[in-house]
């Protein structure tokens, strides 16, 4: 008897599994293949126009979380992709939590545009010429005859100097930003947003808002809103821009 027990238990058990594996194999494939491989060749490289064309797919498919999730990968790894800032614009200006995103003042728009030109390897070529013409300018004074006056050269030299210096540092605060970025992105349909401490719901937040994760441990994550609200959101609701 109990050997009949134990093939039937056996006979259940891999009964379940076979489930289980359909439908792990369904969840897998409900993607269409060519967007899963895209997906799968994007986590391997980082190929900022490739992650924008994943972004544009979900974003067809009515997946605005996951498509500003690939927007902002994008941005993350060329700042300066035109293509990417604008659909991500424009996703956030249709999104229901369009509210949350501050307006900003015209010369706050015109100084992050400017940032954002200036992506990392923009900046490491702008580095490297001014550094170059920080040499050239040092060899020029060298080589200045020194019964002249030397202000013009010693001014170049100045302001190639500072320039480099300047460019130098702004490019290790971009490195630094893109290697720990901390923005997530809602990719449930909706999630309660709770106050900071307790358990009242302040409001409902949708796909595609984007939050700075102040504190990922826990359930509840502690994000900060765009316009300054802090607040929690469950983690597994959220996606972070950087995998971990």
């Amino acid at each position: 008897m109990s050997k009949i027990s134990l093939i039937a238990l056996g006979a259940i058990l891999l009964l379940c599994t076979t489930l289980f594996a359909q439908s792990e194999l369904k969840v897998e494939s409900s993607l269409p293949d060519s967007l899963q491989r895209a997906i799968t060749l994007a986590a391997k490289s980082h190929n900022a126009d490739l992650l924008y064309n994943i972004g544009v797919d979900f974003f067809s498919m009515g997946e605005r979380g996951m498509a500003n999730l690939y927007f902002l990968k994008a941005l993350n790894i060329n700042s300066a992709h035109k293509f990417a800032r604008a659909n991500l614009d424009t996703s956030i200006r249709l999104g229901l939590d369009a509210r949350h995103y501050p307006e900003h003042l015209f010369l706050v728009r015109a100084l992050m545009q400017t940032l954002d030109f200036f992506s990392v390897n923009r900046l490491a070529l702008l580095s490297l010429f001014l550094l170059l013409g920080a040499a050239l300018s040092l060899i020029w004074l060298l080589q200045y005859d020194p019964e002249k006056e030397r202000a013009l050269p010693i001014l170049v030299l100045a302001l190639f100097a500072l320039l480099a210096l300047a460019s130098f540092t702004a490019l290790g605060i971009k490195s630094y930003q893109q290697k720990h970025n901390s923005l997530a992105v809602l990719i449930s349909s909706s999630s309660p947003f709770y106050a900071p401490q307790g358990n009242s719901a302040l409001w409902e937040l949708h796909s595609g808002m984007i939050v700075k994760v102040l504190n990922d441990r826990g359930k509840y994550w502690l994000v900060r809103l765009p316009d300054g609200q802090t607040g929690r959101l469950q983690g597994d609701h959220l996606q972070k821009v950087l995998d971990q």
